[in-house]
């Protein structure tokens, strides 16, 4: 698969959901990486976090995925039974 490019526009300032050049730099040079490995670490460390049971060969969980998944799988839904609760009576 060819490589594709992303445009990657860094803020003034670290926040919740940005990072600075600065810090950006840091972590880099932290890790022994260059800004793009980094940005790839980072990348496929959130991947983990995201879709860490999501299959390789899993379709985009679009409406017809959806649909398409519970075709195969919905019986299972029916039959389950949990076994505990975090909340309390249920």
């Amino acid at each position: 698969m060819p490589s594709q490019e992303l445009v990657l526009k860094l803020q003034g300032k670290d926040t919740p959901s940005s990072v600075s050049r600065k810090t950006l730099k840091l972590m880099a040079a932290t890790l022994g990486l260059d800004e793009i490995q980094l940005v790839h670490y980072a990348l496929a460390k959130l991947r983990e976090d995201v879709i860490r049971d999501l299959p390789s060969d899993a379709p985009e969980l679009s409406t017809d995925a959806l649909k398409a998944i519970r075709s195969r799988y919905g019986h299972l839904e029916h039959d389950y039974k949990p076994t505990s609760s975090l909340i309390e009576g249920l």
